[in-house]
């Protein structure tokens, strides 16, 4: 019998990450549902740390996948960087978002006086990050999308935070010309198919002593990522999510030698000698 479906690559998809997780089986020609159990169990105590603004924006990604079982370019996917550029602006600006620039700015020290380059800086960060180093001190943001860029563009107009400055580029081509106390990729790893290159030139771009800041899911710390990689891969640029592994490879690979820090699941911090 038919699967009335439309979308079948996505369909291969849902059912392929299925397997990943363990809720069914493959076979040959075949495919069966296996014994799934999952229990969630909120106490008190960790019940005080949902974000619950959070829970909207990942449940308004979840309706986007019956949309793009109809078609991957159905205009209800609000996944892409430019034209859905004010839906990736409230997901950053959710308190999970703000919490980890915050963190950025603990581990960082930043402050006044500071040169710091973000790259994948969005909309929320120029703003968010770039006040904490102004007004002597300078915060350069790159991004690909001039979407998300032109909005955080007009915040900064209008907060008058003149040492902040924005390029629109694509990571991959930065050629490094002057130095930083910190470089931060924040939720960029994802998107880039060979993280080695743009670490190197992330490095390129620290000064002595300097810090590069990495915040993502790392794979070796959630189980069942994939799941979350499904609903991901609405947006188009999408790769997967980085291990942590990979990140420390590439840096060894490129010959640098360096302290790393990791702060809960989602952040690594190198301290470069």
């Amino acid at each position: 019998m038919a699967i009335p479906i439309k979308n079948k690559p996505l369909l291969k998809s849902l059912l392929d990450t299925y397997g990943k997780i363990g809720v069914v089986g493959t076979g040959f020609n075949e495919i069966w549902a296996k014994d799934f159990y999952y229990k969630l169990a909120l106490t008190k105590e960790k019940n005080k740390y949902l974000i619950p603004d959070w829970i909207p924006i990942f449940e308004e990604i979840y309706k986007m996948i019956d949309y793009a079982a109809i078609s991957p370019e159905h205009p209800k996917i609000l996944m892409d960087f430019d034209k859905d550029a004010d839906f990736w602006d409230m997901r950053l600006n959710t308190g999970l978002n703000s919490v980890y620039r915050h963190l950025i700015k603990r581990i960082g020290l930043l402050r006044d006086g500071m040169r710091v380059l973000d790259l994948g800086c969005g909309s929320v960060s120029p703003v968010e990050i770039g006040r904490f180093v102004g007004p002597n001190g300078e915060y350069v943001g790159v991004d690909f999308s001039p979407g998300t860029l032109s909005i955080a563009k007009q915040k900064i107009k209008d907060l008058g935070l003149d040492w902040v400055i924005l390029k629109e580029m694509d990571i991959r081509s930065i050629i490094p010309k002057r130095k930083y106390d910190v470089v931060i990729m924040s939720f960029v790893l994802e998107y880039i198919p060979d993280i080695q290159s743009v670490i190197r030139k992330a490095v390129q771009a620290l000064d002595e002593n300097g810090k590069l800041v990495i915040v993502d899911p790392f794979r070796e710390n959630y189980p069942d990522i994939e799941a979350w990689e499904f609903f991901e891969s609405l947006t188009k640029e999408f790769v997967k999510f980085p291990s942590k592994a990979e990140i420390i490879n590439a840096l060894e690979y490129n010959g640098y030698t360096f302290i790393p820090r990791e702060f809960g699941k989602s952040v690594l911090v190198f301290e470069l000698q």
